[in-house]
């Protein structure tokens, strides 16, 4: 882009009338530049080799393969070993395995267990990808969710042939396929690699997302935001939900932050700062009142609190919602 150096290897702008960009001149009609920001994939998917939903009984016989495409293991069902350059690895229902390019692999069925097995093998050449060599991982319900998004996908866009191991190209469905199917699949399956390595903290500390009630399945999950709902107001110890709910602290705990990925006290904070966000955009209480009406134990404590949820104090943030 003429005049503007420090652009030249950017995308192509377009024009707005109210484009602020400093450090690029006006163009001759004294109308700044918007300039497109390049995206950098962290988790580059090039292609798709197969994908496939089997349900093998306990006799299935797998023989031995390496290739250059990776290779999502996901037990849907089930057990089923995995053989990863002669180690047996044992995987129990909602765990996965990666196998790496070129490593030698099968599968081992077990005696008495009939396995429902989802696989699908693609290419990347991206370096986050290293994460995932030699390992087993078991699998969040976000994680579940994408697994689940991608075989309607897939089976919605491709001719996949039932239990068919041997298959190794994707046909798409001659007519009625699903539209954007091919590349809702590419997208969802990044999506989720990008999830599992933030979930286990291996590039940078978490930042997790808070799951409103709205799009959790769970219905023991649920249960637990109810009982917290009815608490907004006020406090609750793991013991009165544990009575509550006659089950273990123990298992609602585990229950909860496998679905949520917060444990149950932080995210009943998480929805009390929700809750003040609410009331300081209502404008009706000031944050002294709020502080107390949500019983944080001062007012310094709900300050310092709230921004270290959303980034802000609550006067940051009143400011923010007003700003044009």
């Amino acid at each position: 882009m003429s005049g503007c150096p420090e652009y030249e290897n950017e995308i192509k702008p377009s024009i707005g009338l109210k484009a602020k960009i400093s450090g690029c001149p006006d163009d001759e009609n004294g109308i700044k530049p918007r300039v497109g920001y390049k995206i950098k994939k962290s988790i580059d998917i090039t292609s798709l080799t197969s994908i496939h939903y089997f349900e093998f009984d306990d006799s299935f016989v797998d023989r031995i393969e390496a290739h250059e495409p990776w290779e999502l293991v996901y037990i849907d069902r089930g057990e089923c070993n995995v053989v990863a350059d002669d180690v047996i690895v044992h995987l129990k229902q909602g765990e996965m395995y990666f196998h790496k390019p070129y490593e030698k692999h099968m599968l081992q069925t077990i005696k008495g267990i009939a396995p429902n097995i989802f696989i699908v093998a693609f290419s990347s050449g991206s370096e986050a990808m290293k994460y995932f060599e030699h390992r087993k991982i078991e699998t969040s319900m976000s994680t579940k969710q994408h697994i689940a998004a991608i075989i309607h996908e897939a089976s919605n866009t491709f001719d996949l042939p039932f239990n068919n191991p041997r298959m190794r190209r994707l046909k798409l469905k001659p007519e009625d396929g699903l539209w954007a199917g091919q590349q809702s699949i590419l997208l969802r399956l990044e999506l989720m690699l990008i999830e599992i390595v933030r979930e286990n903290h291996y590039y940078e500390s978490n930042r997790k997302m808070f799951f409103p009630k709205d799009i959790i399945a769970d219905e023991f999950v649920l249960k637990i935001i109810a009982f917290m709902e009815k608490r907004l107001y006020g406090k609750f110890t793991m013991d009165e939900l544990s009575a509550e709910l006659s089950f273990g602290k123990t298992y609602i705990s585990r229950c909860f932050v496998r679905s949520c990925g917060y444990s149950v006290i932080d995210y009943f904070t998480k929805m009390k700062i929700n809750e003040a966000k609410r009331l300081i955009r209502e404008s009706k209480y000031n944050f002294f009142e709020i502080s107390e009406m949500l019983m944080f134990s001062n007012s310094h404590y709900f300050s310092t609190l709230f921004k270290k949820h959303t980034g802000m104090t609550p006067t940051q943030y009143k400011k923010s919602c007003k700003r044009s």
